[in-house]
């Protein structure tokens, strides 16, 4: 819905609705009220790539969002000084700490701005991760200048504490238990506690199904954190070994290298420590034997990307020199209740069950070698 300003010089008046005009009682011969100007497709678009910029020092886009921290927010809050935003959404971005799209914590490879102009302002559509994510945000014009006012539903996007609650979301059911080759668990799905513990979220989920309550931050403290910095020799990655550890801080950001995750046996390690009963774990397990997993009762951790994107291998060196699995910024894992002929549904710790076409799951899985975890 675009932003639309009524002038009167009348004290009464009423609005036709259906029409969209106003009609003035007490003064017919009043001139019209002059038509806001209408902005153009450029300067609308130059807007969205504003809110959703190039990084400077990389081939993707980002938010603008802690843009001058590259993604990681001060010890004060979100740092919103780079976005185009009025006084209004500012303030109330600052309150709730929130964010404009779910994609701080890991970039784009894509972007692509609609803009439709509207009198005294417009309406920008944002498409990120290759057509995964769409934003829409209304801009206006203020003292001349284009300024995004708000986003229609914006609460499907924010991710501040006022929408990701620490409390199961229900699992939806798509079809009938009894279904061939269908079937879905009854896994309670929890948002991650920390910027990048996915990880770790993804096996309390797995873990409750068993009966056993844990934490995000109880997982973290039995894997422990290497929290050497990511350095660079002769233009080659050198970091900690996700196969050991979480590797750096877990409120840290992939794309500034300050915090990454961690890889299958340090979850089996903390499953194990906390009573749980790993059936299965390592690299080179198949889609298949994960949907026979899922139909045999069994939710699986996996290793995939974030929102779902196709991403090109770069390996790095770790510090004690093993080869790891690397897609740059974007890594994540999730937890895998439910499959049926064509689809599986995911516990996803940042954004909450989804349904994703196994041709698409196949595909992101086999990034970080076909990794999973089956618990019981």
């Amino acid at each position: 819905m675009g932003t639309r300003v009524w002038i009167a010089v009348a004290v009464t008046f009423s609005v036709l609705a259906a029409a969209g005009v106003v009609a003035v009682s007490a003064a017919r011969s009043a001139p019209p009220a002059a038509t806001a100007p209408l902005p153009t497709v450029a300067a609308l678009e130059a807007v969205g790539a504003q809110a959703f910029p190039k990084d400077p020092q990389h081939a993707y886009y980002v938010e603008c969002v802690n843009l001058p921290e590259n993604g990681v927010a001060p010890a004060s809050g979100n740092d919103y000084s780079a976005c185009p935003l009025t006084d209004r959404l500012r303030a109330r971005l600052v309150q709730k700490q929130t964010h404009l799209c779910p994609c701080e914590l890991n970039p784009s490879t894509t972007r692509e701005i609609n803009a439709q102009p509207r009198p005294g302002g417009g309406r920008l559509t944002v498409v990120l991760y290759q057509s995964h994510v769409q934003i829409e945000l209304i801009v206006v014009s203020v003292a001349g200048k284009l300024l995004v006012d708000r986003q229609p539903a914006k609460g499907s996007f924010e991710t501040g504490a006022d929408t990701a609650a620490d409390a199961p979301k229900p699992t939806p059911t798509i079809f009938a238990p009894s279904a061939a080759g269908s079937r879905v668990l009854n896994v309670p799905w929890y948002h991650q506690a920390f910027e990048l513990s996915c990880e770790s979220a993804s096996l309390r989920m797995a873990l409750a199904y068993e009966g056993i309550a844990t934490t995000d931050q109880a997982i973290l403290d039995i894997v422990g954190a290497d929290a050497s910095r990511a350095t660079f020799v002769n233009g080659a990655l050198r970091w900690g070994d996700p196969y050991v550890s979480f590797v750096g801080n877990v409120n840290g950001s992939e794309i500034a290298l300050t915090g990454y995750g961690m890889y299958y046996p340090t979850v089996v390690k903390a499953a194990t420590q906390l009573g749980g009963q790993v059936l299965a774990q390592g690299e080179g397990i198949p889609p298949s034997q994960v949907y026979e997993a899922v139909l045999a009762g069994h939710p699986v951790v996996t290793w995939v990307t974030y929102q779902w994107v196709i991403q090109r291998r770069q390996d790095y060196v770790a510090f004690d020199g093993r080869v790891i699995p690397y897609a740059g910024p974007g890594e994540h894992a999730v937890t895998v209740i439910g499959v049926d002929p064509n689809r599986v549904l995911i516990n996803n710790p940042w954004s909450g069950p989804e349904w994703v076409n196994k041709a698409l799951f196949e595909r992101v899985y086999q990034t970080y070698n076909q990794m999973a975890v089956v618990l019981a």
